[in-house]
């Protein structure tokens, strides 16, 4: 597939660099020299220099020839506009970056159509509904969709209050509910990857990955972790960004005590309209602890740190762990942070900005979806969704059966509609959609299992 992005930033060069390690063919504008140049040398990309509101410059692109239009810059109305070109010269798969929420308005007749756009996503509406979540519940790290609405799976540490450390998996006190869901992998030491076994003895600090139905899911998780859920959970937000100030308006409406924290005196002066009454603003440093103290975070049930800044971010976290925070969640924005937050001791969850966007985007339009996630990424593997065929060598075969390469793990099945926890004894069948965690090496030697029609 050939794949034009607009914009060389940070979300643009990781789309470049993923999409072109797909063996897509990828071309990237941008008007500046030096953010291209950043792109590196190590993957096969095409690289234009110009404006992406040109129609001169969109047909040297190849828009004539493409089948997706990635508008990603940081330029709204650039997006915007760059779009509704592409859609003229023929790119039906247009998906346009927004950043404000009245840029597109339905009921006043003004459509993504009308624009030429196929799909719009918002970076902070996406960061902020990761984010909502995993605030109920302490043990959760991270809640994962796939292609079926109704399938996730989540990532729970394993803490003394589970009672599950030195518990062999087959001994665990409810083990019907093993039946409804699948633990697909466990990350050991934050850097051993397990195929669990009912002989696999869970430790502390593990990270388990549950997959099944959300209801199957969460029942299980909330048995296993040991956490009481607090009425009106406090949770305490630092920095009053787009995303800081969206994620206090959804978690403040969804029932939690919430406090924002923001450095400016003048931000914090023009968000303070933008709050539902009876929210707390709090206006100081977030990386002074007197001022945590203040803020409430050292009794917080979640902390999360949402400032434009990183490494403001990362700081803020651990001081309000230190001072008493259950839980911390660090948002950041450059793609460099994705692989060192998960290995942060002081760092329940982080989220990429980033990559949360690109997997938005992933799912959109690529078929056979690939899926990362910041906790496989620094062990290189990530999620992928493959469609069984009629042609596929493995069609009619038990699991236990299949001669998949070895570290594959087979999380989910989908079916007829249904979510199939698969078992040794579990048959595929044409149509089914099986995801799996794979390397980039299992990857590409799956791929002869899987293909297409």
């Amino acid at each position: 597939m050939k794949v034009i992005i607009v914009g060389a930033g940070e979300l643009g060069r990781l789309l470049a660099k993923i999409l072109s390690h797909g063996n897509h063919e990828v071309v990237v504008i941008d008007s500046s020299y030096e953010e291209l140049e950043r792109l590196g040398d190590q993957f096969d990309i095409m690289r234009i220099e110009g404006s992406c509101t040109s129609v001169s410059v969109l047909k040297e692109a190849g828009a004539e020839n493409a089948q997706a239009l990635l508008a990603v810059s940081g330029d709204e109305a650039s997006n915007i506009i760059a779009c509704q070109i592409a859609s003229k010269l023929g790119i039906r798969q247009t998906i346009c970056r927004l950043f404000r929420a009245d840029s597109i308005s339905e009921k006043d007749g003004v459509s993504p159509e009308s624009f030429g756009i196929w799909k719009t996503f918002s970076t902070p509406e996406v960061s902020v509904r990761k984010i909502m979540e995993i605030l109920q519940n302490r043990a959760v790290l991270e809640h994962i969709q796939f292609g079926h609405p109704d399938a996730c799976m989540e990532i729970v540490r394993i803490t003394d209050a589970s009672g599950l450390v030195g518990v062999r998996l087959r001994d665990i006190a409810e083990p019907e509910i093993l039946n409804t869901v699948r633990i697909a992998a466990i990350l050991h030491n934050n850097s051993q990857f397990l195929i669990p076994s009912g002989d696999t003895v869970i430790g502390k600090n593990d990270r388990l990955y549950v997959a099944g139905t959300k209801a199957h899911v969460r029942d299980f998780v909330d048995t296993i972790t040991g956490y009481a859920i607090t009425t009106a959970p406090r949770v305490v937000i630092a920095g009053a960004s787009v995303t800081g100030v969206l994620l206090a308006n959804m978690a403040f409406e969804a029932g939690y005590d919430v406090r924002l924290i923001e450095r400016s005196k003048r931000i914090a002066e023009s968000v303070r309209d933008d709050l539902p009454t009876g929210l707390m603003i709090v206006q100081g440093d977030f990386t002074s602890e007197l001022l945590l103290e203040e803020a409430g975070a050292g009794s917080a049930d979640v902390f999360v740190s949402t400032a434009n800044d990183d490494e403001d971010n990362i700081l803020s976290c651990i001081m309000a762990k230190r001072i008493g925070a259950k839980k911390v969640v660090a948002l950041t924005h450059k793609p460099e942070y994705i692989r060192i937050i998960p290995a942060m001791d002081l760092i329940d969850c982080g989220f990429s900005s980033s990559l949360t966007s690109v997997n938005t985007i992933l799912r959109f339009f690529i078929s056979g979806t690939m899926r990362l996630d910041a906790n496989l990424l620094h062990l290189g593997a990530s999620f992928s969704e493959y469609k069984i065929t009629k042609k596929s060598p493995i069609v009619g075969l038990a699991l236990k059966d299949c001669q998949f390469p070895p570290g594959t793990i087979l999380a989910l099945i989908f079916r007829d509609g249904e979510v199939v926890t698969p078992s040794g004894s579990t048959t595929l069948q044409v149509n089914d959609t099986a995801v799996a965690i794979v390397t980039a090496d299992t990857a590409k030697r799956l791929e002869p299992l899987f293909p297409k029609d």
